[in-house]
């Protein structure tokens, strides 16, 4: 699964809705997406189908869009679940890019994870993969 980043500068009102506008306008429908602004910068992260269109929404917009891929895992919903999952990467020296909890439900929690080593992550992940 991939997902996109997108980093702008910060402060700038109506960012979050003209992306949104972008990719209504070309029939691309957003799966999730979390943005934040650390006044330094704002980042929006989001999946969204079918995903190269919303590159190209993005591009013709000015965006500069990153792609990455990522592993989705289900965990079950509870404290050390996380520390547990990351631990896993310790050993063999695999760095986590970044990790979303996307979603919560009936003590479970589906979480996004990207790393450096996305093939060999997804053999030490194999029993959790959704």
């Amino acid at each position: 699964m991939k997902q996109i980043t997108i980093v702008t500068p910060a402060g700038r009102p109506g960012t979050l809705a003209d992306i949104a506008e972008r990719l209504a306008a070309r029939n691309v429908n957003i799966l999730d997406i979390d943005a934040t602004d650390d006044h330094a910068h704002a980042v929006v992260v989001l999946r969204a189908e079918p995903y190269n269109e919303a590159l190209r929404a993005l591009a013709d917009g000015g965006y500069h869009a990153v792609s990455e891929d990522v592993l989705v895992v289900r965990l079950p919903d509870e404290a050390g679940a996380l520390a547990r999952l990351a631990a896993r990467f310790r050993e063999p020296g695999i760095n986590i890019n970044a990790m979303r909890i996307v979603r919560r439900d009936g003590g479970w929690a589906s979480v996004l994870i990207s790393t450096d080593d996305n093939m060999r992550a997804r053999e030490i992940l194999a029993d959790c993969l959704a």
